[in-house]
């Protein structure tokens, strides 16, 4: 089983980003939105930027292996609204692994991911999580939320977290 670990995303991590989301993602998008990598590594860079200076608006993690290989990485935005409720919540943005990898070691890094995201909802004090796709198969993404007890509804999956432990400090 391959070693890794997860840390916040850097500025040298960008380029890394960019490419597994061209390699991989892209033509999930492309016969909808024009893909622009120079677009996506500036959101990226700005998400590092706030990241460091504001913890409590984006959470952007790699995973890395033992050769220092990027594998996954995730990026959430915190305050985040629906069009009918008050209530903030965080959106994942993107949950992309490396699909050369085994199903196995997949699964296990979008768990990760799942933790990761609710741990930071529950250290800034937000207590909804909603995770989307538009992947053409998605059906084993949403079902892995549904075992994690979200509440998955056509591509939007929500998780409404235990109230009484939010609001953690911020290390």
């Amino acid at each position: 089983m391959i070693e890794y670990n997860w840390r916040a995303a850097q500025a040298d991590d960008i380029p890394d980003i960019v490419g597994m989301a061209e390699q991989h993602f892209q033509t999930e998008i492309d016969n909808i939105f024009k893909p622009e990598p120079v677009v996506y590594s500036r959101h990226i860079t700005f998400a590092v930027v706030n990241q460091f200076y504001n913890p409590r608006a984006e959470l952007l993690n790699v995973a890395r292996d033992q050769d220092n290989k990027m594998i996954a990485y995730t990026w959430a935005k915190s305050q985040d609204y629906t069009a009918w409720s008050d209530n903030e919540m965080v959106s994942v943005r993107m949950a992309h692994v490396d699909m050369t990898l085994n199903g196995k070691l997949r699964i296990r890094l979008v768990q990760d991911m799942m933790s990761m995201w609710e741990g930071w909802a529950k250290i800034i004090g937000v207590n909804i999580v909603c995770s989307t796709t538009m992947r053409h198969d998605q059906s084993g993404f949403l079902k892995l939320h549904a075992k994690n007890g979200y509440d998955v509804r056509g591509s939007y999956a929500y998780k409404k977290l235990n109230t009484e432990q939010t609001g953690l400090p911020i290390p």
